[in-house]
């Protein structure tokens, strides 16, 4: 039996949601933060966006743009408009390095856009640094 004074001082992980469609992708992100974090997979931004509205409240979401049903951008600005859900960070994936496109993410409000394909170094240092800003937003690490 686990020592009870260990299972009571354990620090829950973080909660990651990844809203993307792309199966291969969705087992390699979850490869890629399991044990680190709690990885929650969704396979379009509806489904993620009615998995939020049921309360669900993650630490951090990671959504690709390109989605059926509602897409990156959709979703994030219904995050953005919501007000229990706004201040949750997005990182958001796409495989289009058109500038625009990041303009407009980072215009409502995401943390990041990063461009697939990605070294998954570059993502779990963005997932840090994120965290990092949100528990000391007085330091300035970019």
């Amino acid at each position: 039996m686990e020592n009870w004074f260990l299972a009571l001082n354990r620090v829950p992980l973080k909660k990651i949601l990844i809203i993307e469609d792309d199966e291969p992708l969705c087992w390699l992100l979850e490869k890629i933060l399991v044990g680190k974090y709690e990885p929650i997979i969704m396979k379009n931004g509806l489904e993620g966006l009615s998995w939020l509205s049921d309360g669900n409240m993650p630490n951090l979401i990671i959504s690709d743009i390109n989605m059926p049903t509602l897409d990156g951008i959709e979703l994030l600005e219904n995050i953005r408009s919501s007000g229990i859900l706004r201040d949750i960070p997005v990182i958001m994936l796409s495989a289009s390095d058109e500038p625009e496109k990041r303009k407009r993410c980072l215009a409502l409000g995401a943390s990041n856009y990063l461009i697939k394909p990605f070294e998954p170094q570059l993502l779990i240092e963005e997932i840090e640094n994120t965290f990092k800003r949100l528990d000391n937003p007085l330091v300035i690490d970019r």
